[in-house]
């Protein structure tokens, strides 16, 4: 059983309180992730911690500023990528968005991780799986190593309205924490199970499991726990989107059509990988 570990940072509590939280789980069950970051609060990362206590509230306080907590993860070996500038606008819009606008936003959220962490980034992630052609377009211009914005069952190259992006894609496989807790039949007692379970099916590349840090970094760290715990015994293996990436060779892999499907618990549609083209 081989995991890949992604880790979504897409608001303020994320980054200051549910990253390092998850920084010191995966320290003590000795794991490697990849972590994506939106990046729209602060090029400087200044006044954070007072915002996130202010928006948290007295329960919850902020541990690091985004630009700390960014550092802290690149500081300890994981992975680090961009998940855009503001990652609720790029939701409600991107899918729709023309070529300028996604230009734009993709500037802004580089321009930013690079004030933060002192390089640009190589990676990228779109916010909740939403895409549009230019965003692939761009992502194969910019050289990016890989991409992981859709949802899938194993690497390829993406297509989507006539543009083929050389970048490859590294699709989420399973179902996350939110969609299984919107299932009555699941819920939050059995999802470990269910999850477990689904990640026991054989995929060719292994699996590819999309956390929140707000969702698995907060409220449901214990969730995150037992999850790894259940990963790693019996031999399975946990690593990054990296390590799937260096088993590729991009002239080989599969062409893809990206459509749009539906995740419980979810109103708006996902990209999602579809069917191989003829090249």
């Amino acid at each position: 059983m081989r995991i890949a570990l992604k880790i979504d940072v897409p608001t303020l509590s994320a980054a200051t309180v549910g990253v390092p939280r998850l920084l010191k789980l995966l320290e003590e069950h000795q794991v490697i992730a990849s972590f994506f970051f939106a990046v729209e609060y602060s090029a400087q990362g200044k006044g954070l911690v007072e915002k996130a206590v202010s928006f948290l509230g007295k329960r919850q306080k902020a541990e690091m500023t985004l630009q700390e907590a960014m550092l802290a993860v690149a500081d300890a070996g994981h992975e680090i990528g961009l998940m855009g500038f503001d990652a609720g606008t790029w939701c409600q819009q991107a899918a729709f968005a023309n070529a300028d606008w996604t230009s734009h936003q993709l500037a802004l959220g580089m321009e930013a991780f690079e004030q933060l962490l002192g390089h640009a980034p190589n990676r990228f992630a779109a916010p909740g799986w939403q895409v549009n052609a230019h965003l692939l377009a761009m992502e194969e211009r910019l050289e990016f190593r890989y991409a992981s914005d859709v949802r899938g069952k194993f690497p390829f190259l993406p297509s989507l309205h006539n543009v083929v992006s050389r970048c490859p894609q590294i699709p989420t496989t399973l179902p996350t924490l939110s969609e299984m807790l919107a299932q009555d039949e699941i819920g939050p007692e059995r999802a470990h199970e269910y999850l477990y379970a689904e990640s026991r099916h054989v995929l060719p590349f292994g699996h590819v499991y999309s956390a929140n840090a707000d969702n698995e970094g907060i409220q449901h760290l214990n969730f995150m726990e037992k999850m790894l715990v259940m990963w790693k015994a019996q031999g399975g293996s946990l690593r990054t989107l990296g390590e799937i990436r260096r088993e590729l060779d991009p002239a080989r892999l599969p062409v893809h059509q990206i459509g749009w499907g539906a995740a419980p618990g979810r109103k708006e549609h996902l990209a999602m990988q579809s069917v191989k083209t003829e090249t």
